[in-house]
């Protein structure tokens, strides 16, 4: 993996851009609306509830928003288009950590009788799906409204790119007790991420990104930090990684995955690249490769029975 410098002087670049956050209240989300918002950009954030002490910018808007809701989702991304008619940028940064004990059942078989909660699934995972599928629909729209704009200023300025940002965590890489839903979420991002990376450039002209943190001093992780700090292990701050979303969007990378962890960020996807030769073997690693490119777009993968939404009566595939 290489070492990522991130040139805070590029920005700028993010002045006046239309940016949708999922997941800006607490956290790291927080830190990076209000970066961006002393940066001048048009911000237009969701979570489930509203910041206790929001940004003062008239170019800040909050919009509830639960990303496991599709149409909650698809309005966040109307009303940012209603209010400023394009979206540059967008940000799937809402997620939620472990949430019960999903194998602490006991020797009481009436414990297994009740399914586990699946919030982390929804929030972290169809959340993710849902907020992707939506934000490539304004991302492409608004290329497509402002890609030969006469450059006035504003909102009329020519749109030459799009990103998408996704967010996954380090537990997408390692072994983490505990975190079993989570880490399976955050793996089925980094799914998500390598599908999209390559496609969505070559097809919609959309840019895609992924940002995996260490512990980061959030809320979120308040079970452990303590441990953390007692073992001195690293943590970040939430603006250590908000700066690395920011370096995402205001840069022209694509396809990198950045892992962030005491405060420094890191490209570790082309690294991973690099090595799967050795990895899998030449040979796997050359019929891998063939695999993925006989599939071109992958549209053909619909091409079948049970491919279609026509092919199921109540939720079972017809014969």
């Amino acid at each position: 993996m290489s070492l990522v410098q991130i040139n805070k002087e590029a920005f700028s670049n993010l002045e006046s851009k239309v940016i949708v956050i999922a997941g800006g209240t607490t956290g790291i989300g927080a830190a990076a609306v209000t970066k961006l918002a002393d940066l001048g950009a048009k911000v237009v954030f969701g979570d489930i509830k509203a910041p206790e002490n929001p940004p003062e910018s008239s170019h800040v808007t909050f919009v509830r928003t639960d990303v496991t809701n599709y149409a909650s989702v698809l309005n966040l991304f109307k009303q940012a288009w209603q209010l400023h008619g394009r979206v540059d940028y967008a940000v799937s940064n809402a997620g939620l950590a472990e949430v019960g004990k999903l194998f602490a059942t006991g020797d009481d078989d009436a414990a297994i009788e009740e399914a586990p909660p699946t919030m982390v699934l929804d929030v972290n995972l169809k959340g993710t799906i849902f907020f992707t599928r939506v934000a490539v629909h304004f991302l492409r729209k608004s290329l497509a409204r402002h890609r030969d704009s006469g450059g006035g200023g504003g909102n009329d300025k020519p749109q030459k790119d799009a990103c998408l940002l996704l967010v996954s965590s380090i537990a997408s890489m390692g072994e983490f007790p505990g975190l079993f839903q989570y880490s399976a979420t955050k793996q089925g991002v980094m799914g998500l991420f390598r599908s999209t990376k390559d496609h969505l450039l070559e097809t919609e002209g959309i840019r895609v990104n992924a940002v995996l943190p260490n512990s980061t001093r959030t809320i979120m992780v308040a079970g452990i930090i303590g441990l953390y700090d007692a073992m001195g292990l690293a943590i970040n701050e939430p603006e250590d990684v908000a700066d690395t979303f920011l370096h995402a969007l205001a840069s022209d990378v694509n396809g990198e995955a950045l892992y962030v962890t005491g405060g420094k960020a890191y490209e570790v996807e082309k690294a991973l690249t690099r090595v799967k030769g050795n990895w899998l073997g030449q040979a796997l690693y050359d019929e891998l490769l063939a695999c993925q490119q006989a599939l071109g777009s992958g549209d053909k993968w619909t091409d079948r029975k049970g491919g279609n939404l026509d092919d199921y009566e109540n939720g079972e595939l017809q014969a």
